[in-house]
């Protein structure tokens, strides 16, 4: 599959060379695939380690021990309102087709099983992003309250894969 990709990405760049219409095309639909979050990335930003209460026996309600689905979700939302330009968590790029859900004991992102400790990582103004998530009494600040780890950090290189999953439009038409 990457081969083939590899391939294709040197067919548009020899076919464009020498048309200046079509570079301009090209660029455009580049920059495209990098904001629906198909093309792997990479920037300065911060990454976010989650993880269960260890001492869960602290714990007052036991379901607020573990980390859960809608807790990502929150995270991802504090990320996104903090400006960030494109997020994963354990590896799972985040679109706008991705789908954070619970399966028994674990998580789903984009179908695929994940499972404690969470890497969240966010491209984007180091200093915006850890403003959002560290602002008082937030989600993350119940969340720590709780007992769960969090271990938020400035990073000056991260790199995000892309989607690897397919963006399907079913009852979307242009006007």
């Amino acid at each position: 599959m990457a081969q083939s990709e590899k391939t294709l990405e040197d067919d548009r760049k020899k076919a464009t060379q020498n048309n200046t219409e079509t570079a301009q095309m090209e660029d455009q639909l580049s920059k495209i695939n990098r904001q629906l979050g198909l093309t792997d990335v990479k920037g300065e930003g911060v990454i976010v380690k989650v993880d269960d209460n260890k001492k869960s026996e602290d714990a007052l309600d036991p379901s607020k021990s573990v980390v859960h689905d809608g807790d990502l979700v929150e995270i991802v939302n504090l990320l996104k309102n903090g400006g960030a330009e494109a997020i994963s968590i354990n590896d799972q790029r985040i679109t706008s087709v991705t789908a954070i859900t619970c399966d028994g004991n674990v998580v789903r992102i984009n179908g695929e099983k994940v499972g404690v400790p969470f890497e969240i990582k966010a491209i984007g103004s180091q200093e915006r992003l850890k403003g959002a998530l560290e602002m008082p009494y937030n989600y993350i600040y119940e969340m720590k309250r709780d007992g769960l780890q969090i271990e938020i950090n400035k990073a000056t290189f991260i790199e995000i894969p892309k989607y690897e999953g397919v963006i399907k439009r079913e009852y979307m038409k242009d006007r």
